[in-house]
């Protein structure tokens, strides 16, 4: 094989090398706590939720389409649980295509893997919170008496920490 053969070859290979490489999410970002002001989620990276993470009101989180969200269990104890909650007058702008889906799952999956998780099953219960997504409404009662002495009334969302977040 001649040396310009070789090479078209070997830049053929450190080519799609590289293009791959570029379609995996380069680095690991920590989220925790409150998010104030604007925030943007770019697809090359996987952000990983530990704990309750607040867009707090008047903040706003920008999700790229391809962006790959996992929520870390921190403990057995559903109080541990990882979520993103956007509060309310908070926004969250997050629209994935079907070639680019937004993802948002546990830390144990690899959502590039479709059977990744045998032993946590598809039903698995537990993994992480979810998205929870606060607005404006009015609660008739509470189911406790301090919810309902409170003014304005308020409401423990499920498996939500009993805190104010905004």
């Amino acid at each position: 094989m001649n040396s310009i053969k070789r090479r078209f070859i070997l830049a053929a290979l450190l080519g799609a090398g590289l293009l791959a490489t570029g379609l995996s999410h380069a680095a690991n970002t920590i989220v925790t706590g409150y998010l104030s002001g604007t925030h943007r989620w770019y697809r090359t990276n996987t952000y990983q939720l530990n704990g309750m993470v607040f867009v707090r009101a008047g903040g706003v989180l920008n999700i790229e389409a391809g962006t790959v969200i996992k929520g870390h269990n921190l403990g057995t104890d559903s109080t541990n649980i990882s979520a993103l909650v956007i509060c309310r007058d908070a926004k969250i702008f997050a629209e994935g295509t079907a070639k680019n889906p937004i993802i948002f799952t546990a830390e144990a999956d690899d959502p590039f893997l479709p059977d990744d998780m045998p032993l946590w099953g598809a039903t698995a219960r537990g993994l992480w919170g979810g998205v929870v997504i606060l607005g404006r409404t009015v609660i008739n009662g509470a189911i406790d008496a301090g919810g309902n002495a409170a003014t304005p009334k308020y409401e423990v969302y499920e498996g939500l920490p009993d805190v104010t977040a905004s």
